[in-house]
């Protein structure tokens, strides 16, 4: 019965244990104490987004655009470092142990002497299916000394969202509208033509009203007021000759 209790004792401390390394991955963060030399203490890496901007205070990035970013590898001790590269990837954020992308490793092979510093560019695509998801992403960064010593150290390691880009939604929406507005102007257009044609068709077209005018110059008389029968008779009626008055006889 001992040895029962012993082992259900020691099962249950395995579950502990593997609960809490598997909160430790979910919040995960990748440490340089768990690589292969860790980071060197004579050593310092920064890390700064430079495209999107923004992204290093909210920690949003874009769906369809590439995320740029700055390494700065400072060395602070009296060996010389060589950078060699940077390796990037993109884990799930609940547990950075799973690799949803790898990226191809920058190379830099840069020599930075003693108290020297320099800074590195690079970037990674982001493709439109992470859309709406939030991602972990991490970066590290491989040197060594003169030694031949290598060390690993993690510039960034947190959790990012991917998000929609407005700007091109923008533009193909104002573009649409366009169109829209180009077709419905040309469908007006066409319809009148096309009712101006029917009513010629039918005669149907308006007459322009007759405005009634006077006379312009002097001397002209307006016929418009007589009957036309009347001036289309040309002959004139022959006045009546007066008879003559008969003498009166004298008384």
């Amino acid at each position: 019965m001992l040895s029962n209790k012993v082992l259900l004792a020691i099962f249950g401390f395995a579950l502990v244990f593997t609960a809490v390394r598997a909160e430790d991955a979910a919040d995960g963060e990748v440490n340089d104490e768990d690589e292969v030399g860790g980071a060197s203490k004579d050593a310092a890496v920064s890390f700064h987004f430079t495209y999107p901007v923004d992204a290093n205070v909210n920690k949003e990035v874009f769906a369809g655009k590439p995320i740029k970013f700055l390494l700065g590898f400072k060395n602070g001790g009296e060996k010389e470092f060589t950078v060699k590269y940077a390796e990037t990837s993109f884990r799930f954020h609940q547990d950075f142990n799973f690799h949803l992308q790898n990226f191809t490793a920058a190379q830099f092979n840069r020599k930075v002497g003693p108290k020297e510093e320099v800074t590195l560019d690079t970037s990674i695509p982001v493709f439109e299916q992470f859309s709406g998801r939030p991602l972990g992403l991490v970066v590290r960064l491989h040197y060594e000394d003169s030694d031949n010593q290598y060390f690993i150290h993690t510039a960034f390691n947190e959790t990012i969202t991917v998000a929609d880009d407005d700007s091109n939604y923008n533009s193909e929406t104002y573009f649409m509208y366009l169109i829209f507005i180009v077709i419905a102007v040309l469908s007006l257009m066409a319809g009148r033509e096309y009712l101006e044609k029917l009513t010629r068709k039918h005669g149907m077209s308006k007459r322009a009203p007759v405005v009634e005018q006077g006379t312009t110059k002097t001397g002209e008389v307006d016929f418009e007021w007589i009957p036309r029968d009347v001036l289309n008779n040309k002959k004139s009626p022959k006045p009546a000759s007066p008879k003559p008055k008969k003498a009166q006889k004298a008384e």
